[in-house]
């Protein structure tokens, strides 16, 4: 087994004022409800924790940052990932896996692919997988 700690992504303040903006008009919050300073220092001390601790980890909050145009490339508002942010996570999560020798494609999955799920009739897939869980 392998645990991997993950800091959480920086926070674009300005994106979430504005996401706020779009959802309640004017009259909304001055400071956003998360910074990214405070942001920043919890993923230190994530960080330090496993190292401490002798786990991988994945700093986002840095990594992130290091990309031009970070708040709206990772970002949907201010917060919450986007495509791209989900991608850049599961690109590092990939290499953290790899340098620990377990190739992530070859790993089991708690549940099917959605392309394999009938809308009609989907616990034939998820009896499917539980069938190939048992022959392992």
């Amino acid at each position: 087994m392998i645990v991997v700690f993950i800091t959480p992504p920086p926070v674009d303040e300005e994106g979430r004022k504005e996401y706020a903006r779009s959802l309640y008009g004017e009259k909304t919050m001055e400071h956003p409800e998360r910074t990214n300073e405070t942001t920043g220092a919890y993923a230190k001390q994530c960080v330090e924790l496993a190292r401490e601790l002798g786990f991988p980890s994945i700093n986002l909050w840095s990594k992130m940052q290091e990309t031009e145009g970070w708040q709206k490339k990772f970002l949907s508002d201010g917060l919450h990932l986007t495509e791209d942010g989900n991608a850049f996570v599961h690109n590092e999560l990939v290499k953290v896996l790899n340098e620990a020798g377990v190739l992530a494609f070859k790993m089991p999955s708690d549940f099917p692919h959605h392309s394999e799920i009938d809308g009609k009739n989907p616990e034939k897939a998820f009896e499917q997988l539980q069938h190939y869980k048992n022959e392992l």
